[in-house]
């Protein structure tokens, strides 16, 4: 319905879409007329939505390149906000198409969630079993689901494109160590440089040490909220924080150790491997209840957003 009314009610920034989506709407309409898909897969208005997705993508990188050249260095301070703005509401405009193909591509079969059977609630809840398992069956069965992390992917993509790291050489209190070697002033620091000091005093680092941490968590933040937990570890890695690395990874799901491409069509992906651990057999966290609670309880304490 909404490439029928583009026309109609395009605000100025979408004008450039009508002509391109009203011929892709003709060609489309044709195509269903003979009965076949354009693309050849999918229901057949998917390849309208992909389409759509296209035509967005290639005006918004028409307006990001007319922003980038000379000429755009030289639009007046109200112009280049124009410009701007357009990019804006082509991005979003892209961003939708892009949620319909992306669910309507692989749409769930059944009209709604069906009665689940009664499963033992202590094999997800203290690690008893196959948590992997237990996740994959309950995407199969219950379509809302399934809806709902199709949603969730389609937000971490969003999310990833507009990741800003910049990777730091280092977050492992410099600063504040210096000082405390050093002999030099450090009323109101800590005197201990383990990653629960601040914390477990109510001191706090030297400034510079402070706005490294800071600069990292915001990344590190940046790059879990667009569903990349691997370069958020690699980033506290390469900072100097392999132990917050390694706390990020305490969310694994308990599962048997398989091969991964007996995983692929897991509703999760999660693929055991290296970086997991595996004690006979199995992988991931059998205390994740406790990782969770953790997580819980530290960020009603924490003093940074980010964290």
């Amino acid at each position: 319905g909404r490439g029928h009314t583009a026309s109609m009610s395009a605000s100025p920034p979408l004008q450039r879409l009508e002509a391109p989506f009203a011929e892709a709407l003709r060609r489309f309409e044709a195509v269903v007329t003979g009965a076949a898909s354009a693309e050849g897969d999918g229901p057949p208005h998917v390849a309208l939505f992909r389409e759509y997705t296209r035509l967005c993508q290639v005006a918004l990188e028409a307006v990001e390149v007319e922003l980038s050249t000379p000429q755009g260095d030289r639009l007046t301070v109200d112009a280049r906000r124009v410009k701007q703005d357009e990019a804006t509401v082509l991005r979003a405009e892209r961003n939708t198409w892009y949620l319909l193909e992306w669910l309507y591509q692989d749409w769930p079969h059944a009209p709604s969630p069906v009665d689940l059977p009664v499963r033992d609630a202590t094999s997800l809840s203290w690690g008893c079993g196959d948590e992997q398992a237990e996740v994959d069956a309950l995407f199969e069965e219950d379509t809302s689901l399934a809806v709902a992390h199709a949603v969730v992917q389609w937000l971490e993509s969003v999310a990833y494109e507009r990741v800003d790291v910049v990777l730091h050489q280092d977050a492992f209190h410099r600063n504040t160590l210096f000082r405390l070697v050093a002999g030099l002033d450090t009323a109101g620091l800590v005197t201990e440089v383990d990653p629960d000091a601040v914390s477990r005093t109510g001191l706090a680092l030297d400034p510079e040490d402070e706005e490294e941490e800071r600069r990292l968590l915001q990344s590190a933040w940046q790059l879990v909220r667009a569903g990349r937990l691997d370069r958020a570890q690699e980033l506290c890695d390469a900072c100097g924080q392999p132990w917050r690395a390694a706390s990020l990874n305490g969310g694994q799901l308990w599962q048997r150790s398989a091969d991964p491409a007996q995983r692929a069509h897991g509703a999760l992906n999660a693929v055991p491997g290296e970086g997991n651990g595996s004690v006979d057999g199995w992988s991931g966290n059998p205390h994740r209840h406790v990782w969770l609670e953790s997580c819980e309880h530290l960020a009603k304490r924490a003093e940074d957003a980010y964290e």
